[in-house]
């Protein structure tokens, strides 16, 4: 390694180390996030317990009565603001 090089030669260096460094950082957080996710809930394509709940006119529907000829997509949200 030289050290007889310009400011801008060591400018770019460093945001080259700095770069690295940042992207090497956010992979590992990636990496803990993912883990997580896949510790945590059902498994993509699981099926899911039988669920049986009162629609806005009070009767009673289940995955049956609302599945049509393409099946049914769920959608659980935990709150609206987080």
């Amino acid at each position: 390694m030289s050290f007889n090089l310009s400011p801008r030669q060591w400018r770019r260096r460093l945001s080259r180390w700095l770069f690295a460094g940042a992207l090497a950082a956010t992979a590992q957080f990636a990496l803990a996030d993912a883990e997580w996710a896949a510790a945590w809930g059902p498994s993509l394509g699981s099926s899911i317990p039988l669920l049986a709940a009162d629609d806005q006119n009070g009767e009673s529907q289940t995955l049956d009565t609302l599945k049509g000829s393409n099946g049914v997509l769920l959608v659980f949200n935990r709150s609206v603001d987080w």
